[in-house]
């Protein structure tokens, strides 16, 4: 999630809500920040890290294999959004388990999606 709070705030709003576990991410002024909270049922590792991407690899007793999850929060400003995807796009040639992809992307499929303004390029999708 997106949380506008720096590491202190997050920590306790973290051990209200009975994760013990996290990941954070503190914001740049009054915007972004990301919080990933989870219990010691599963061990999270982090792989990589930053203002809008936690990719991280997952274990837990109910699985067989390492699984991939990467959580992003996708940046509103178009260029910044273009660089969030290639290196969604760099973390995907090193997995060859199974990954999910999660999260608030700032982003759409088709324009049917799109409400006003310029139909969007095709290539945009």
């Amino acid at each position: 999630m997106e949380t506008k709070q720096k590491a202190k705030v997050m920590r306790k709003v973290r051990r209200r809500c009975g994760f013990n576990e996290e990941w954070i991410v503190n914001p740049v002024g009054i915007s972004g920040g990301l919080a990933l909270w989870w219990s010691d049922v599963l061990t999270v590792n982090i792989l990589f890290s930053s203002s809008n991407i936690i990719h991280t690899s997952v274990i837990s007793e109910t699985l067989s294999t390492p699984s991939y999850i990467t959580f992003i929060y996708g940046p509103t400003d178009e260029g910044d959004r273009m660089l969030c995807w290639q290196k969604v796009r760099r973390i995907s040639n090193n997995i060859r388990d199974p990954w999910m992809c999660i999260g608030d992307f700032n982003d759409i499929l088709s324009q049917q999606e799109k409400s006003g303004g310029l139909p969007r390029p095709r290539g945009r999708f």
